[in-house]
């Protein structure tokens, strides 16, 4: 089979459904002890009418009688009432940032494709585990929502939408017609704001390179009733420039030819990066929002797993 050149530059749909086998190792639908409304595959810790029986025992003032378990009543001669656990849906949201500065990866991928083989697993994960799964798909110039459902089919819309808004970007960036647009992370927050419901868990994909203080105060809400897990989409190349030598760069507008060669031009790339890495991790950890990296070598499903190790959420 010959290799194909645009793996990991452009995106195809075949490729994002053929990661539902991978998605399996995502077992998200157990870890979690969450409150929400309706039925599905999280756990509630409250009891109160709901699928399973949980237990009986005396029965209490306020208890609603039509839980009276008689046999029991009978049987011991003082009335019983019967309790239940609950199994709530957890609906499940990503917000994909496909901005221009993204597209770029000196190894195996964009960081932008690797955004969305990151929501490809995660759409499957939620498909397996009968979830509803939503989010919004950004980039310099749009926003596009797409709001929660667990059916396959409108599982298979959304990677569609992730996998057009990517390409149509990438055209736009041969053709070099991108902007930067500061904005854009500041008003897709908001929208998901709108969008994800109390109880949500929310799965951030970006850089965070502008992070706003509107958009800090967007994030502060949101994890105010949710759970909220951040991934930093970097890149080697983020950490420390290339060896010594003349490269070509470029915006997508403009060509730039720049020399590695000066120690101290790239102690203040380096420095520069850790600043940002550093801020962002404090930030994150002031609103308790899970924070990891996803680099261009990473194995996605690994770096996933392992960030959604069982915990108990708390409402």
């Amino acid at each position: 089979m010959q290799p194909n050149p645009d793996q990991g530059v452009k995106l195809t749909v075949d490729e994002l459904l053929a990661l539902r086998q991978q998605a399996s190792v995502l077992d998200l639908a157990s870890k979690y002890q969450v409150s929400s409304t309706l039925a599905g595959g999280y756990r509630s810790k409250f009891r109160g009418r709901g699928m399973d029986f949980d237990e009986v025992r005396l029965y209490q003032a306020g208890d609603d009688i039509r839980n009276i378990d008689w046999r029991v009543t009978a049987r011991t001669g003082k009335a019983h009432t019967k309790l239940f656990k609950e199994e709530r849906e957890r609906p499940v949201f990503i917000l994909v940032d496909q901005s221009p500065r993204l597209f770029f990866g000196s190894r195996h991928a964009f960081k932008s494709v690797m955004a969305a083989r990151a929501t490809a697993l995660l759409v499957w994960a939620c498909v397996n585990a009968g979830s509803r799964i939503g989010g919004v798909i950004f980039d310099d110039e749009d926003h596009i929502e797409h709001r929660p459902s667990g059916r396959r089919r409108e599982a298979l819309s959304f990677l569609r939408k992730v996998t057009e808004r990517h390409n149509q970007v990438f055209e736009r960036l041969i053709n070099s017609n991108v902007s930067d647009n500061h904005q854009s992370l500041e008003k897709s927050l908001a929208r998901l704001r709108r969008l994800a419901k109390p109880g949500s868990l929310i799965y951030l994909f970006s850089d965070f390179q502008n992070l706003t203080p509107d958009a800090i105060r967007h994030l502060s809400r949101l994890c105010r009733h949710n759970e909220l897990q951040a991934y930093m989409l970097t890149d080697p190349l983020d950490y420390h420039l290339p060896p010594r030598g003349v490269y070509s760069v470029t915006d997508g507008s403009s060509i730039n030819q720049f020399h590695t060669g000066s120690k101290a031009m790239s102690e203040n790339y380096e420095s520069h990066f850790q600043s940002h890495l550093q801020s962002l991790d404090t930030l994150f950890k002031q609103h308790k929002i899970l924070f990891e990296q996803l680099s261009t070598t990473d194995d996605i499903k690994v770096v996933l797993a392992a960030a959604n190790t069982p915990r108990l959420i708390t409402p």
